[in-house]
């Protein structure tokens, strides 16, 4: 007779149940209710990990992806943290698990899937790790959460396939061969400010701005960058820093495994 793990209750003290039921609620209620939601994403990507691996990609495998999360998250666990949290994740996360349910519809799945490798992307950039991701484009362009949108010149419409490079905080982003074998390619690093596309001079390539507030794509060597579309930390009520332990805090993404959905967190 085998037992599988059990994840402990998470449970919320009187007193603070007290704070929030009276609309209120202090740094420390909405830190244990941070924690909870941050347990209940995992618990859910967890399931939807399992399901993806099964899909067939063009795309760097799901279980790879998820390792640059992992390495992300042991270099900066905040900032990874809040990519979790971030809005856009929790209904990426929703939406994924109807459509792997067969209950919603969307554009090609495995572009849908993909976004966990855009997740991995931008943790590891967000974390100052490297890595190399093949990552769905849409119409040449590659949403970098909390980050913006990098957009390749001259791209083919529709769902394609990119090559994503991170290293130093920088990200170079290759898109399909043109004809001829070459493939536009463009590099940037995200900064904290606007900052102005500058014109072509000779012997460089003109930048690709998108949009005010989108990053400003360059030639590769080029430390161009954008603006911050979301914030990626929480918030005036971010209070991750010195959170105090608790159960939602066993539930790891070291513990996440593609095809391990019986195994405890």
């Amino acid at each position: 007779m085998t037992s599988e793990p059990r994840t402990t209750p998470i449970r919320v003290p009187d007193r603070l149940f007290a704070e929030l039921a009276a609309g209120g609620g202090s740094a420390q209620a909405v830190a244990f209710l941070e924690r909870g939601e941050r347990a209940r994403r995992l618990l859910l990507l967890r399931t939807l990990l399992d399901r993806m691996a099964e899909l067939s990609t063009p795309l760097t495998p799901v279980a790879d992806a998820w390792e640059v999360v992992k390495d992300a998250a042991g270099h900066d666990p905040e900032a990874v943290d809040g990519l979790l949290l971030a809005p856009t994740t929790g209904a990426w996360i929703a939406h994924m698990l109807r459509r792997v349910h067969g209950t919603a519809t969307g554009p090609p799945l495995w572009a849908e899937a993909g976004r966990l490798n855009v997740l991995a992307l931008t943790a590891a950039l967000l974390a100052g790790t490297e890595t190399a991701l093949t990552v769905p484009l849409a119409d040449g362009g590659l949403h970098l959460p909390g980050l913006g949108r990098l957009r390749l010149p001259d791209a083919p419409p529709g769902p394609s396939v990119g090559l994503a490079v991170a290293r130093a905080g920088e990200v170079t982003l290759s898109g399909p061969p043109r004809d001829g074998g070459a493939r536009p390619t463009v590099t940037c690093r995200p900064a904290s400010v606007p900052v102005e596309p500058r014109p072509a001079g000779p012997g460089t390539a003109p930048s690709v701005a998108s949009a005010p507030g989108e990053p400003v794509a360059s030639a590769p060597g080029e430390p161009v960058a954008s603006a911050p579309g979301e914030p990626v930390a929480g918030g005036s009520g971010d209070v991750r820093g010195g959170r105090p332990a608790g159960a939602a805090d066993a539930v790891s993404y070291t513990h996440l495994r593609a095809h391990e959905t019986r195994r405890g967190i």
